[in-house]
């Protein structure tokens, strides 16, 4: 806008630059630009103290709220201060067009001069600045503070002169790139020791004295953050609270960062905008990046998660989740998108730039870390709608990353992903992650989305409940991971804790309950003590049968499902039974998964006899246990029944009939055992026979058919049966004749180090003895 008198203004709403027509020039030492105030109780910062000889441009890049700009305000005073300085110019540097107003302004005071326009005017000073120009000996600062987009400054950066250094603060990690002359100063949050010292002497400032222990929580829970400890120190003040106080609310899942900060009339420092929105501008930029809202919805599910640590892969499945939350999908033959773990790294990239978030993928366990204040910020800029699904997603997605392979994990992305979506992932990496970083996720979880994981239990440790008032198997699942690390007491300890709080508020007989007293009985047995396991079986076994109770009015799926339930309980118990040596225990077991199978098969609606392999295995323990004449009956009847639906030479049945006569045997039937034991080698010689046959025909007219064969382990196995049960009956002649057969026939067709060549060379040697001492009681 020009006026009569050639004057003219540029700039924006909130900053406008107006220039007289004629002035006289500039006296040295000169300054352009207002210099922000020095913070009330500034801190000085060791990690920015400047080398003996500083680089003539340094970035200062750090996230929101680190201090920065109060930091290059101190470096611009104190050089001013110390004469050390012609010329200093602060740039307020949001925009390119608040550059070209502040370097025109620059060179219109400094020359008097009468700039066209504020684009001619910063080519001017920057003209002025170089080789050749007026300005080319003067000691000058340039600060250019706030840069949020490196492409403002393209072909403006002052010239790197001697006699002059440039200071640059930013969010933006892509403007801080070392070389060119620049020397990039990373500013982090305070240590504790300057976040504790910056408290005590803002709140002395304003006659409080607080408890020491007291103000170090209140840093730690603001993650040490400059900003943040600003203006909670100045709620503190202007509200008269006690830091316990702050501390509590700070803590009521009801009270908004908004309630506790000032307004934007009593903010501090001339603060523009209170904490809830200082990152505001950063990811609205960000979130314009296409596809456009992603960048968002990342940092949301990254939220109610644990700050000092995220696994990419949690958040390399969240990118399938966005993906159906886009309503501009691609149609289906559409060319296909990157992979997620490419798309999800990328969006990570693109945050880490803008300072929002910390990403290093090398740091496979805990690649994102997002600041504490940030990530609540987030959290309650979500629409209630929209917070239990977030947490809940995020919850899910814990959990499937947390899974041992990246297979295992793309298998369980359903509740995700729909089938016809679903594609095997492009990797084999495992995925599985240390029980601490799932710990600090799901204890963060639990305390950020009490909507979905209800926390309870002592400080630091919480525990969560999904909403539909069931333990999460993300729960479960830390101290799986404690067990699988090689942690088994850590993880005994983990659930020990956990079993009072969820029986309480669940009941003694949910079925979280039981899940999690089954792993308790689990690692109490794998740590030696059987007893407790066993006791612990038992009562689990008890409780849920008792559920089966008429007064209970359960629906038959119901049922259906508890019986399921008690069998896979029956089944544990039975192999620990089985390594404390309690064989007959074992065998009660199996008789009572028998009438767990017949309820099912009752209330079910099943009809015929029980699984065989149960009735087997029932049979078998029964035998192991001392009862070999009751074994012999139930094999006996699976036998008929067997032989009738499969018939003699089915290799369903061989494993039975050698069960079968191995009992009758131990039941001393030796004479039935070598008739059960014969028929059932014949039957498999008959088989092997015919598929022998079978197999050179296929050859002949193809001759890349592959010959097949009946077991011939098998075959190994029932030779050497009959000839025990040969030798038994009192026939030793024949059980030398059998196993010397055997002998041959498996060193032709073994390895010579085959352990069976060792057992069959064993029992002929013993029954070659046998025969020996027969013959020498036949000769007396």
């Amino acid at each position: 806008m020009r006026a009569s008198n050639h004057s003219f203004a540029v700039g924006h709403a909130d900053q406008v630059a107006y220039y007289a027509g004629r002035h006289a020039p500039a006296a040295w030492p000169h300054q352009v630009g207002a210099v922000p105030n020095t913070a009330h109780c500034f801190q000085h910062r060791a990690v920015l103290d400047a080398p003996d000889t500083p680089a003539r441009c340094r970035i200062l890049v750090g996230a929101v709220g680190t201090g920065k700009t109060q930091l290059a305000a101190n470096e611009a005073r104190t050089a001013w201060r110390a004469g050390q300085l012609d010329l200093l110019v602060w740039v307020t540097a949001g925009s390119r067009a608040a550059v070209l107003a502040a370097y025109a302004r620059a060179i219109a005071e400094i020359t008097g001069s009468d700039p066209a326009d504020p684009e001619q005017g910063a080519q001017e000073f920057l003209a002025w600045l170089r080789p050749g120009g007026a300005g080319e000996t003067v000691r000058r600062l340039i600060v250019l503070d706030g840069l949020v987009d490196p492409d403002d400054l393209r072909g403006l950066w002052p010239p790197d002169r001697p006699v002059g250094r440039t200071l640059v603060t930013t969010w933006r990690r892509d403007v801080a790139r070392e070389g060119l002359g620049r020397q990039v100063v990373t500013v982090p949050s305070f240590s504790s020791a300057e976040a504790f010292g910056y408290l005590t002497a803002v709140l002395a400032a304003s006659g409080r004295v607080e408890p020491p222990g007291q103000l170090e929580a209140l840093a730690r829970e603001l993650g040490h953050l400059p900003l943040a400890l600003a203006q909670a120190a100045a709620h503190l003040a202007g509200t008269g609270l006690s830091c316990a106080d702050y501390l509590r609310l700070l803590g009521d899942d009801g009270r908004r960062l908004a309630d506790l900060v000032p307004d934007p009339g009593g903010l501090p420092d001339e603060q523009s905008l209170p904490l809830p929105h200082a990152w505001d501008v950063a990811l609205e930029r960000a979130d314009a990046v296409e596809p456009v809202g992603t960048a968002r919805m990342l940092l949301e599910l990254a939220a109610p998660l644990a700050s000092d640590g995220i696994p990419a892969a949690v958040l390399t499945g969240a990118v399938r989740y966005l993906d159906r939350q886009r309503t501009d999908r691609p149609a289906a033959d559409a060319e296909p998108d990157a992979e997620p773990d490419e798309r999800a790294d990328e969006t990570l990239a693109l945050l880490h730039r803008w300072s929002l978030l910390d990403y290093d993928p090398a740091d496979r366990d805990r690649s994102v870390r997002v600041h504490p204040v940030l990530q609540r910020a987030v959290r309650e800029g979500v629409p209630a709608s929209r917070a239990a699904e977030l947490a809940d997603v995020a919850a899910n997605l814990l959990f499937v990353a947390s899974r041992q392979s990246a297979d295992e994990a793309n298998s369980m992305t359903s509740f995700l992903v729909p089938p016809g979506d679903r594609a095997p992932h492009p990797r084999s990496r495992a995925l599985d992650f240390p029980p601490d970083v799932l710990r600090s996720n799901v204890e963060a979880l639990t305390r950020n989305a009490p909507a979905t994981m209800l926390g309870s239990g002592e400080p630091g440790l919480r525990y969560g409940w999904s909403t539909g008032q069931e333990l999460h198997d993300l729960v479960l699942r830390v101290g799986d991971t404690l067990a699988d690390d090689g942690r088994p007491q850590a993880a005994l300890d983990y659930f020990v804790a956990l079993l009072p709080t969820t029986a309480d508020r669940l009941g003694a007989r949910h079925q979280s309950v039981t899940r999690l007293r089954g792993r308790i009985a689990r690692l109490r047995a794998e740590s030696g003590d059987l007893t407790a396991a066993v006791t612990e079986y038992r009562r689990m076994i008890d409780d849920q049968l008792a559920l089966l109770a008429p007064e209970y009015a359960l629906y038959p799926a119901q049922r259906i499902r508890l019986v399921e339930e008690v069998t896979e309980l029956r089944h544990r118990l039975a192999h620990w039974l089985e390594q404390a040596g309690d064989l007959p225990g074992v065998a009660r077991v199996h008789r009572d998964l028998l009438a767990d199978d017949d309820y099912l098969a009752a209330v079910g609606g099943r009809t015929g006899p029980p699984d065989f392999t149960l009735r087997r295995d029932a049979a078998e323990w029964q035998g192991r246990a001392g009862d070999a004449a009751g074994a012999v009956v139930v094999y006996r009847q699976l036998v008929i029944e067997q032989l009738h639906a499969w018939g003699p030479e089915n290799p369903g049945t061989f494993d039975t009939r050698l069960r079968f006569g191995h009992w009758l045997g131990e039941s001393g039937d030796a004479r039935g055992a070598v008739t059960v034991l014969t028929d059932l080698l014949n039957d498999q010689l008959r088989l092997r026979s015919r598929e022998t046959a079978r197999s050179a025909r296929d050859t002949s007219s193809n001759p890349y058919a592959v010959a097949t064969d009946t077991d011939r382990s098998a075959i190994f196995r029932t030779r050497a049966a009959l000839a025990h049960r040969r030798g038994q009956s009192g026939d030793p002649r024949g059980a030398v004749a059998l196993l010397s057969d055997l002998l041959t026939e498996q060193l032709r067709l073994l390895h010579p180090d085959h352990p069976d060549l060792a057992t069959t060379r064993q029992a002929l040697a013993y029954w070659q003895e046998q025969s020996r001492g027969r013959r020498w009681l036949r000769g007396r």
